[in-house]
Protein backbone atom coordinates (compact mmCIF):
# COMPACT_ATOMS: atom_id res chain seq x y z
CA UNK A 1 0.00 0.00 0.00
CA UNK A 2 2.90 2.35 1.43
CA UNK A 3 4.43 1.64 -2.30
CA UNK A 4 1.26 2.57 -3.97
CA UNK A 5 0.86 5.68 -2.55
CA UNK A 6 4.90 6.59 -3.11
CA UNK A 7 4.62 5.78 -6.69
CA UNK A 8 1.23 7.76 -7.05
CA UNK A 9 2.82 10.29 -5.49
CA UNK A 10 6.14 10.94 -7.48
CA UNK A 11 3.74 10.25 -10.79
CA UNK A 12 1.24 13.37 -9.28
CA UNK A 13 4.95 15.25 -8.80
CA UNK A 14 6.08 14.80 -12.10
CA UNK A 15 3.25 15.83 -13.85
CA UNK A 16 3.25 18.88 -11.77
CA UNK A 17 6.70 19.76 -13.28
CA UNK A 18 5.96 18.98 -16.00
CA UNK A 19 2.91 21.71 -16.08
CA UNK A 20 5.12 23.84 -14.61
CA UNK A 21 7.53 24.30 -17.39
CA UNK A 22 5.06 23.69 -19.98
CA UNK A 23 6.10 25.97 -22.83
CA UNK A 24 2.75 27.91 -23.52
CA UNK A 25 1.54 29.76 -27.76
CA UNK A 26 -1.53 31.45 -27.57
CA UNK A 27 -2.83 33.00 -31.06
CA UNK A 28 -5.63 34.79 -30.97
CA UNK A 29 -7.95 36.17 -34.57
CA UNK A 30 -8.89 40.01 -33.75
CA UNK A 31 -12.46 41.33 -33.26
CA UNK A 32 -14.71 41.85 -36.06
CA UNK A 33 -14.30 44.95 -38.00
CA UNK A 34 -17.18 47.18 -38.59
CA UNK A 35 -17.67 47.07 -42.46
CA UNK A 36 -20.64 46.49 -44.29
CA UNK A 37 -19.20 44.33 -47.05
CA UNK A 38 -22.58 43.21 -48.16
CA UNK A 39 -24.07 42.89 -51.58
CA UNK A 40 -22.27 42.07 -55.04
CA UNK A 41 -19.74 44.20 -55.87
CA UNK A 42 -16.86 44.53 -58.87
CA UNK A 43 -13.07 44.69 -58.21
CA UNK A 44 -13.35 48.47 -57.75
CA UNK A 45 -15.67 48.60 -54.79
CA UNK A 46 -13.77 45.45 -53.54
CA UNK A 47 -10.35 46.75 -53.65
CA UNK A 48 -11.80 50.25 -52.34
CA UNK A 49 -13.65 47.98 -49.30
CA UNK A 50 -9.83 45.55 -49.06
CA UNK A 51 -8.60 49.24 -47.96
CA UNK A 52 -11.28 50.29 -45.74
CA UNK A 53 -10.81 47.22 -43.96
CA UNK A 54 -7.51 47.89 -43.06
CA UNK A 55 -8.64 51.33 -41.59
CA UNK A 56 -11.73 50.48 -39.85
CA UNK A 57 -12.42 49.74 -35.98
CA UNK A 58 -14.10 46.80 -34.55
CA UNK A 59 -17.33 45.84 -33.25
CA UNK A 60 -17.81 45.88 -29.58
CA UNK A 61 -17.62 42.39 -27.60
CA UNK A 62 -17.98 40.85 -24.11
CA UNK A 63 -14.24 40.98 -23.07
CA UNK A 64 -15.27 38.39 -19.70
CA UNK A 65 -15.98 35.99 -22.23
CA UNK A 66 -13.25 36.10 -24.07
CA UNK A 67 -11.20 35.89 -21.25
CA UNK A 68 -13.07 33.18 -19.71
CA UNK A 69 -12.11 31.38 -22.89
CA UNK A 70 -8.89 31.57 -22.45
CA UNK A 71 -6.17 30.33 -20.76
CA UNK A 72 -4.70 32.12 -17.85
CA UNK A 73 -1.94 35.13 -18.86
CA UNK A 74 1.14 34.13 -17.78
CA UNK A 75 3.24 36.87 -19.53
CA UNK A 76 3.60 40.21 -19.19
CA UNK A 77 3.65 41.28 -22.76
CA UNK A 78 0.73 41.23 -25.69
CA UNK A 79 2.28 40.98 -29.33
CA UNK A 80 -0.07 42.61 -32.19
CA UNK A 81 0.28 43.69 -35.26
CA UNK A 82 0.63 47.27 -36.79
CA UNK A 83 -3.07 47.10 -37.88
CA UNK A 84 -5.48 49.34 -35.89
CA UNK A 85 -8.04 45.65 -35.34
CA UNK A 86 -5.47 43.87 -33.87
CA UNK A 87 -3.83 47.06 -32.08
CA UNK A 88 -7.73 48.20 -30.44
CA UNK A 89 -8.44 44.12 -29.43
CA UNK A 90 -5.44 43.79 -27.74
CA UNK A 91 -5.67 46.69 -25.64
CA UNK A 92 -9.60 45.91 -24.91
CA UNK A 93 -8.47 42.57 -23.50
CA UNK A 94 -5.05 42.99 -22.32
CA UNK A 95 -4.50 46.57 -21.39
CA UNK A 96 -5.10 46.49 -18.23
CA UNK A 97 -2.49 43.85 -17.42
CA UNK A 98 0.16 43.94 -19.71
CA UNK A 99 2.85 45.59 -22.25
CA UNK A 100 0.76 45.92 -25.79
CA UNK A 101 3.75 45.72 -28.33
CA UNK A 102 2.96 46.29 -32.24
CA UNK A 103 4.94 45.20 -34.95
CA UNK A 104 3.81 45.33 -38.68
CA UNK A 105 5.81 41.96 -38.74
CA UNK A 106 2.68 40.60 -37.60
CA UNK A 107 0.46 42.00 -40.01
CA UNK A 108 -1.74 39.96 -42.04
CA UNK A 109 -0.34 38.63 -45.75
CA UNK A 110 -1.09 41.49 -48.19
CA UNK A 111 -4.05 41.31 -50.07
CA UNK A 112 -4.34 42.75 -53.53
CA UNK A 113 -8.01 42.71 -55.16
CA UNK A 114 -7.86 40.94 -58.76
CA UNK A 115 -8.67 42.91 -61.23
CA UNK A 116 -11.54 40.70 -63.19
CA UNK A 117 -14.84 41.78 -64.98
CA UNK A 118 -17.00 39.73 -62.42
CA UNK A 119 -19.55 40.91 -60.26
CA UNK A 120 -18.88 38.75 -56.85
CA UNK A 121 -19.50 39.30 -53.15
CA UNK A 122 -16.47 40.75 -50.99
CA UNK A 123 -16.04 37.71 -50.04
CA UNK A 124 -15.43 35.49 -53.35
CA UNK A 125 -13.11 38.47 -54.15
CA UNK A 126 -10.88 38.10 -51.44
CA UNK A 127 -11.04 34.49 -51.91
CA UNK A 128 -9.95 34.17 -55.33
CA UNK A 129 -7.48 37.07 -55.42
CA UNK A 130 -5.84 35.21 -51.61
CA UNK A 131 -6.20 31.48 -53.86
CA UNK A 132 -4.27 33.46 -57.08
CA UNK A 133 -1.86 35.06 -54.44
CA UNK A 134 -0.59 31.23 -53.38
CA UNK A 135 -0.54 30.47 -56.69
CA UNK A 136 2.04 32.63 -57.39
CA UNK A 137 0.09 34.35 -60.52
CA UNK A 138 -1.32 37.49 -58.51
CA UNK A 139 1.99 39.14 -58.48
CA UNK A 140 0.37 42.74 -57.33
CA UNK A 141 1.12 42.08 -53.84
CA UNK A 142 4.16 43.52 -51.65
CA UNK A 143 4.79 40.39 -50.23
CA UNK A 144 5.16 37.29 -52.35
CA UNK A 145 3.75 34.00 -50.66
CA UNK A 146 7.35 32.35 -50.62
CA UNK A 147 8.34 35.85 -48.59
CA UNK A 148 5.21 35.25 -46.56
CA UNK A 149 6.78 31.85 -45.63
CA UNK A 150 9.66 33.10 -44.71
CA UNK A 151 8.25 35.76 -42.80
CA UNK A 152 5.89 33.21 -40.80
CA UNK A 153 9.28 31.51 -40.32
CA UNK A 154 11.27 33.96 -38.60
CA UNK A 155 7.88 34.63 -36.45
CA UNK A 156 7.78 31.01 -34.75
CA UNK A 157 11.93 31.70 -34.44
CA UNK A 158 10.73 35.19 -32.30
CA UNK A 159 8.56 32.79 -30.34
CA UNK A 160 10.71 30.22 -29.98
CA UNK A 161 13.07 32.77 -28.59
CA UNK A 162 10.88 34.45 -26.19
CA UNK A 163 9.65 31.16 -24.38
CA UNK A 164 13.53 30.83 -23.19
CA UNK A 165 12.32 33.87 -20.84
CA UNK A 166 8.92 33.36 -20.19
CA UNK A 167 6.46 30.27 -20.86
CA UNK A 168 3.97 31.68 -21.77
CA UNK A 169 3.52 33.85 -25.47
CA UNK A 170 0.25 34.90 -26.61
CA UNK A 171 0.12 37.29 -30.14
CA UNK A 172 -3.23 39.02 -31.40
CA UNK A 173 -2.94 38.69 -35.51
CA UNK A 174 -4.90 37.82 -38.20
CA UNK A 175 -6.59 34.49 -39.89
CA UNK A 176 -4.38 33.13 -42.72
CA UNK A 177 -1.41 34.73 -40.45
CA UNK A 178 -2.44 32.59 -37.70
CA UNK A 179 -2.93 29.59 -39.26
CA UNK A 180 0.36 29.72 -41.03
CA UNK A 181 2.06 29.88 -38.04
CA UNK A 182 0.63 27.10 -36.47
CA UNK A 183 1.64 25.36 -39.07
CA UNK A 184 5.22 26.16 -38.56
CA UNK A 185 4.88 25.55 -34.85
CA UNK A 186 3.82 21.69 -35.38
CA UNK A 187 6.26 21.46 -38.06
CA UNK A 188 8.27 21.69 -34.75
CA UNK A 189 7.02 19.29 -32.51
CA UNK A 190 4.21 21.60 -31.10
CA UNK A 191 0.97 20.26 -30.27
CA UNK A 192 -2.29 22.14 -31.37
CA UNK A 193 -4.64 21.29 -28.22
CA UNK A 194 -7.15 24.07 -29.69
CA UNK A 195 -8.09 25.56 -33.79
CA UNK A 196 -10.40 28.91 -33.03
CA UNK A 197 -7.56 31.20 -34.24
CA UNK A 198 -9.38 31.69 -37.63
CA UNK A 199 -12.33 33.19 -36.56
CA UNK A 200 -13.13 36.29 -34.49
CA UNK A 201 -11.91 36.36 -31.05
CA UNK A 202 -11.15 32.54 -31.51
CA UNK A 203 -7.62 31.77 -30.18
CA UNK A 204 -5.42 29.09 -30.97
CA UNK A 205 -3.50 27.12 -28.31
CA UNK A 206 -0.27 24.91 -28.66
CA UNK A 207 1.89 23.59 -26.46
CA UNK A 208 5.24 21.73 -25.65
Amino acid sequence: MKTITKTALLIYTICLVNFAFCQEVILIRHAKVDLDTKGWIGHKKAAQLSKAYNSAAIVSFDTDRILNELPDLKTDTIYVSNLIRSISTGWILFGDSATILSSPFLDEFDLHILRLPLILPYKAWTGISRAFWFLGTNKEHNESYREAEMRVKQIADFIEQRLNYNRQVVMITHGFLNRNIAKELQKRNWEKLQNNGKKNLGATILKK
